[in-house]
């Protein structure tokens, strides 16, 4: 009888470590899946990165292709202007009398400060 409550109890033990070593292998599987995901999401971010760098570089392209622009239209109404079109002709007539008054004003502040 002795040998046989030994038995069970031998019995339970490695039943209970059987069902432990089935948790642990529960815990390794969940652990590398989440290594997989991880290693997923890492290259995501850092395709995301390059793919925002580059988007970067062609805004700031972009912004000074813009600023070339707008000076080429700036240019393009001075010779509009001069070559004779009335509407123009009024706005270089503003224009100018715009820096004129400019420089008015630095002749001015210069007397001042003398």
């Amino acid at each position: 009888m002795e040998k046989m409550v030994k038995f069970n109890e031998l019995e339970n033990k490695v039943l209970s470590v059987l069902s432990q070593l089935e948790k642990n292998k529960d815990i390794l599987k969940l652990a590398g899946n989440s290594e997989k995901e991880f290693d997923i999401l890492r290259k995501e971010i850092e395709t995301l990165k390059e793919e925002n760098a580059r988007l970067k570089n062609k805004l700031r392209d972009s912004q000074t292709n813009n600023l070339n622009l707008n000076e080429e239209v700036k240019r393009l109404k001075v010779v509009n202007a001069m070559s004779g079109n009335q509407e123009y002709k009024q706005m270089m007539k503003q224009r100018m009398n715009k820096l004129i008054k400019e420089v008015d004003t630095c002749i001015a502040q210069i007397k001042t400060n003398n």
